[in-house]
């Protein structure tokens, strides 16, 4: 992936177009396997399922835009964001797992490359852990992640709601100090700057 150039990064619509895909794999199990949730994560494909020769979308893309380090595989996983690209990649994964609930069985048991099929080992993990015992959602290996995904359009909709809210009440505590304000103006009434007490006495009575 080295060498490529992008404008944008993944959208919030890509992962929920990602995260619409049934199926956790499909045949072959490889890089051109369409319509595999697994697939379309990685990027092999594009969101909702479709073939993509570019290979560049979701996790690949975020690989690709930030090039150098982070673009080549043998040196990717020092780049300290990898760390964060990965783990949001895994809370998309347990939000898929948390929605379809799938059986161990819609991980393929055979026919994928080495070291992915259901029984295999995850190499070079010790001491050995095969790929169906992490096929499970994240609270049962022990962790869970802040954000949920599930929920992001109702906390968009939360903040905007949130913040025009206060805008409104804001006008509104600013427009009753304003009418207190002409209330209390009123009351008082006008007070001349000298006060002076004036006589209908003409000045040669006075004298």
């Amino acid at each position: 992936m080295a060498g490529r150039t992008n404008t944008s990064l993944p959208t919030m619509t890509d992962v929920r177009s990602c995260l619409g895909i049934r199926d956790f794999d499909s045949p072959p199990y490889f890089t051109n396997s369409s319509f595999s949730f697994r697939n379309a994560l990685e990027g092999y494909e594009r969101p909702d399922g479709e073939l993509d020769d570019t290979v560049n979308n979701l996790h690949n893309l975020v690989h690709a835009l930030l090039n150098g380090t982070s673009g080549l595989s043998h040196s990717a996983a020092n780049d300290p964001i990898f760390l964060v690209l990965h783990s949001f990649t895994d809370a998309i994964f347990d939000e898929w797992m948390r929605r379809f609930v799938p059986s161990n069985a819609t991980y393929p048991d055979e026919m994928a490359p080495i070291g992915h099929n259901r029984d295999y080992n995850m190499v070079p993990f010790f001491p050995p852990v095969t790929n169906d015992e992490i096929y499970v959602t994240s609270d049962q290996l022990g962790y869970s992640y802040a954000i949920s995904l599930d929920d992001a359009d109702e906390a968009s909709v939360f903040v905007l709601g949130s913040t025009l809210g206060g805008v409104f009440v804001g006008l509104l505590v600013l427009l009753l100090i304003f009418v207190l304000y002409l209330r209390q103006r009123k009351n008082r009434g006008f007070e001349p700057l000298i006060r002076a007490d004036f006589t209908n006495r003409k000045y040669t009575e006075e004298a």
